[in-house]
């Protein structure tokens, strides 16, 4: 019983911690379109840097994203009484969520198997990050081959 219980919990975790992904993903490609004008600011562009502004916010909404979910793991860790100290339970599930794994702090039985489910959502939450940032990095460069970007025109 303390195991399937365990379970549901994490598998509510990772349903809470998709709708974060999804919702910072979503919220990042409305600010970049919409409100950024992502188009307009490649086209005024001419220098090399000119997708920094772009990427850095993707590189923010990303990362804030994953902290999201780590601050949220870490909240559960406290609740079900793993830990007494929130910044405790943080570092744990800033651990177990990168799947560093330094095995320092173990949670007791049958709570230590949350943290091989946060290690399975990070993992896959943190490949989606990769996937975005990519896809942004690469509708930068079609934009900026569209527009008729050229060496000459990246001088520093």
């Amino acid at each position: 019983m303390d195991y399937l219980f365990v379970l549901l919990i994490s598998l509510m975790m990772f349903l809470l911690g998709q709708t974060v992904q999804a919702f910072s993903i979503s919220a990042l490609i409305g600010f970049l379109s919409k409100r950024f004008k992502l188009r307009r600011r490649v086209q005024q562009e001419e220098r090399l840097w000119g997708g920094f502004v772009v990427l850095s916010v993707t590189l923010f909404f990303l990362l804030a994203s994953s902290l999201v979910q780590v601050g949220l793991w870490a909240l559960v860790f406290v609740l079900v009484g793993q830990f007494e100290q929130y910044d405790d339970a943080f570092y744990h599930s800033a651990v177990n969520f990168a799947t560093l794994g330094y095995g320092d702090i173990v949670m007791t039985e049958p709570w230590r198997i949350l943290g091989a489910m946060e290690a399975i959502s990070g993992i896959l939450m943190l490949g989606l990050s990769t996937a975005t940032l990519s896809s942004v990095f690469m509708q930068l460069l079609k934009l900026r081959h569209r527009h008729g970007f050229d060496r000459d025109r990246f001088k520093p």
